[in-house]
């Protein structure tokens, strides 16, 4: 009875542990504010805010989606009705998945009866690598996914499927392996990297014993799961732009994907000089040092196969290869446009590392070893999450890394601007377009400054560079639109709104200067409804209201068109006086 006690006390002091020591090195960046594509799927997104948006999140026709995270997003969803628009509270949900993660990743290797396993979750916990996945708002799917992976491995542990063929599953075993399959969907519908999942599970099952054909009936389901959801997440990483996220050929991808191996490798045994955005790798054949990693981790590959007494490191590394694939840039991922590894594409990799580290050193170092690196790595997460703390700290931060990162010049500029500074904001930008001229982004950015420092005839250019390199940015269409617009070309500006409004239905600003424009050519009976549906998409739209009302009353619609008048002057007192 005691010594059951005293278990129970170290379990939940290790849990404890655990959990204080991620909270601890995440402080940095609890505080820290909303960063690069934080505002496309939280800020600024239509469905997070709408009230049946939830529902539409599961949906992936809806046309409004940028991915297909429904877990995710319906997580931002509910919590945007309890933080709104303050950072603070999805940072600490972030850091308390995470914690979950660290338990969770101790559970499973405990039930794989590895050794070291506290040291692994402990190792794991602490790594800097992790940083960009728990202090970047927009990757919840990857702390998210992870907890749901990892109760799908722990409860497939304990569903039986490892014993030898013929043994016959309990009830409470068959319930388990349910939970492991419903957790696989979870997961998946959080992040579709998790697809790798299956190949873990028979990998754990030929660690036990040697695979059977029954193993192909129960993984059959889970290979379903992710070959379903892998081809749509395919589907929506090209969704929205006008051509590939970049194009190599099948040697220059195999190349790559041998330095990826060894690049996250690298980072995960010395995590030293961890960037946000890393510069390009530009893969040339012809050159021999682009040959060495792939031939390095294939001769590794080889050497641990051949060797049956190193059984335990093979298959670290082969699941830490198997968690890289798909990151290893076969299949392109948006963020590719911008640096072809990240940090948070190795989360998954890194339980490898960490684990065998664990496991060697229960085994041969010193008790104080795994407390010594604990402590080092946790220094190194509490420096890498200070950088989170805002944009303008984080994109500083890149660019002393990463001069050549037109990301970050483009969005150091947008904080800049956003703090009032435009004489620096241009200038980044004005780098952004050096470095990359067909960034529609930076010609975006650039355009809003010269608009109001120049006026719409030089702004204009930018715009339509804009709209070029991306023709579904919906946004630069509308400000295309206003300086066509403002340069007397009405009906260049007619075609670039009602793009606008196809490309983003609820539009208000874009239904209102439409019917504007309509209305000033005198073809007020086509112009009404568009302001009917700015007013209804936007109720609190002063001048939609009065514009309706004039166009309204030019219909005979008196009775109608007061009531409109009555409600701009509501909304906008300085409108009662209206001409």
């Amino acid at each position: 009875m005691e010594r059951a006690a005293n278990k129970s006390y170290a379990l939940l002091g290790g849990c404890l542990l655990l959990a204080g020591l991620v909270f601890l090195v995440y402080l940095p960046a609890l505080h820290g504010g909303f960063i690069f594509d934080d505002d496309n799927i939280l800020t600024t997104n239509p469905l997070v805010r709408a009230h049946d948006g939830f529902w539409r999140f599961w949906t992936p026709w809806e046309p409004e989606l940028v991915d297909y995270w429904p877990v995710t997003t319906s997580s931002f969803w509910l919590e945007w009705r309890i933080w709104g628009s303050d950072p603070t509270g999805y940072h600490l949900t972030n850091i308390l998945l995470f914690a979950a993660d660290a338990i969770l990743l101790w559970w499973v290797l405990r039930r794989l009866r590895l050794p070291g396993a506290f040291a692994g979750a402990l190792l794991f916990a602490a790594h800097p690598v992790n940083v960009q996945s728990v202090a970047w708002i927009a990757e919840r799917k990857n702390v998210l996914s992870l907890l749901f992976y990892l109760a799908a491995i722990g409860c497939f542990l304990r569903s039986g499927r490892t014993r030898p063929p013929g043994t016959a599953a309990a009830g409470r075993e068959r319930l388990w392996y349910g939970l492991s399959l419903g957790a696989f969907v979870l997961a998946m519908l959080s992040k579709g990297s998790v697809a790798i999942l299956p190949l873990v599970l028979l990998g754990i099952v030929a660690w036990h014993r040697r695979l059977a054909w029954r193993d192909a009936l129960w993984s059959a389901p889970y290979f379903a799961v992710a070959g379903g959801l892998t081809l749509l997440n395919m589907a929506f990483q090209k969704h929205g732009f006008a051509a590939p996220i970049r194009s190599a050929g099948l040697l220059e991808r195999t190349l790559e994907a041998g330095a990826t191996v060894c690049f996250y490798l690298a980072k995960a045994v010395f995590p030293a000089h961890l960037v946000f955005v890393y510069p390009l790798w530009h893969v040339a054949p012809g050159n021999p040092l682009w040959w060495l990693p792939l031939l390095a981790a294939l001769a590794v590959t080889a050497l641990l196969w051949a060797r049956p007494r190193w059984r335990a490191l093979r298959f670290a590394w082969l699941y830490f290869v198997a968690a890289l694939v798909p990151v290893l840039g076969f299949a392109d991922i948006s963020f590719m446009r911008y640096t072809l590894v990240a940090d948070h594409y190795q989360q998954l990799a890194l339980i490898g590392v960490a684990a065998a580290l664990g496991a060697a050193a229960a085994r041969w170092a010193p008790r104080w070893a795994v407390p010594a690196a604990a402590a080092l790595l946790a220094i190194l997460t509490w420096r890498q999450a200070g950088i989170y703390r805002d944009a303008e700290a984080l994109y500083r931060a890149t660019l002393a890394a990463n001069p050549q990162c037109w990301l970050a010049d483009n969005n150091l500029g947008i904080a800049e601007a956003n703090s009032g500074r435009t004489p620096e904001a241009r200038a980044h930008f004005v780098e952004a377009l050096r470095l990359n001229p067909d960034y529609p982004e930076a010609n975006f950015n650039l355009g809003l400054i010269e608009l109001p420092r120049s006026g719409p005839a030089a702004a204009e250019p930018y715009f339509e560079r804009a709209v070029q390199f991306s023709p579904r940015y919906a946004m630069a269409r509308y400000y295309l639109a206003n300086t066509l617009r403002a340069l007397g070309r009405s009906d260049d500006a007619l075609r670039q709104y009602a793009e606008a409004i196809r490309l983003q239905p609820d539009f208000p600003q874009a239904e209102n200067n439409l019917g504007t424009v309509l209305a000033a050519a005198g073809r007020v009976g086509e112009a009404l409804p568009h302001f009917a549906a700015a007013v209804r998409l936007d109720p609190g739209f002063a001048q939609a209201h009065l514009n309706l009302g004039y166009a309204l009353q030019a219909e005979g619609r008196a009775g109608e068109a007061a009531e409109q008048f009555t409600l701009a002057a509501r909304l906008d007192p300085r409108l009662a006086n209206r001409p």
